[in-house]
């Protein structure tokens, strides 16, 4: 299983890379963005890009089932489903921010066992499977040390809208963090994945936003859960840091 198991992270490492590939040749050029009905947008670049993707998964594991944020679900008999958001960050994206990500997750029996977060402009590509530790391009990585909230580099994706769903405990987190950014999506967690940042969350995540992210976390050493503190991989919000700060921004939504 352990062969398989890299083999289908070698697979959806590579495709990551190769549909950002796609992404880039529309990044920083004029665009018609349309609106879909959830209010959020979308370009040629997420549909082209989905399709590529799609494409590549059927010709590949063609019994395997898909969901994708674009082109909605492929069903099959299979344990295996693979779930894509081609361009995570559509609004980084069209506003030429390079912090955008390419997200593929492999979910066995709605659980998922592996996820590859790649930020194509900046050409870094964090995967992991479970078992098997979280690398970045290729070296292994890990969450950072970082003891108490006071010192730590919190990121939100959007601050506003957090502030709106969750004021009390927005006003709680932004007084006591020591430094707080935007721009997250899913490089957010690729950050706190690699170190470089401490803490990383979102109230509202589809499934193709959250599908890779547990696995990619807690692969390098952190603890991911949703605002309840439930520990679920395709929850409805997330909350991803080391275990000592999870608990710690936990505790701010009681």
């Amino acid at each position: 299983m352990k062969s398989q198991l890299q083999e289908y992270l070698y697979f959806a490492s590579r495709l990551s890379q190769e549909a950002g590939r796609i992404t880039l040749k529309y990044f920083r050029k004029p665009l018609n963005i349309e609106v879909k009905k959830d209010s959020s947008p979308v370009t040629v670049a997420d549909r082209e890009t989905e399709s590529f993707v799609r494409q590549a998964i059927l010709e590949k594991y063609p019994d395997h089932g898909i969901l994708g944020e674009e082109f909605g679900a492929v069903e099959s008999n299979s344990p295996y489903t693979w779930v894509i958001d081609p361009i995570d960050g559509t609004k980084s994206f069209i506003h030429g921010i390079p912090l955008y990500t390419v997200l593929i997750a492999l979910l066995e029996e709605g659980k998922p066992m592996l996820g590859v977060i790649h930020n194509p402009p900046l050409g870094e590509t964090a995967a992991a499977a479970e078992g098997m530790g979280c690398t970045l391009n290729g070296s292994p990585c890990r969450v950072g040390s970082t003891a108490s909230l006071g010192q730590a580099r919190v990121q939100v994706t959007d601050p506003a809208d957090l502030l709106r769903r969750h004021p009390v405990f927005t006003s709680r987190l932004f007084e006591r963090a020591g430094l707080c950014r935007s721009w997250g999506d899913g490089y957010g967690y690729l950050l706190v994945a690699t170190g470089r940042a401490d803490v990383m969350l979102d109230p509202v995540l589809n499934p193709w936003d959250v599908a890779p992210l547990k696995v990619v976390i807690t692969e390098a050493g952190g603890k991911m859960t949703d605002f309840a503190g439930r520990s679920t991989a395709l929850g409805e919000s997330a909350i991803a840091a080391n275990v000592k700060l999870h608990g710690e921004v936990v505790g701010l939504l009681e």
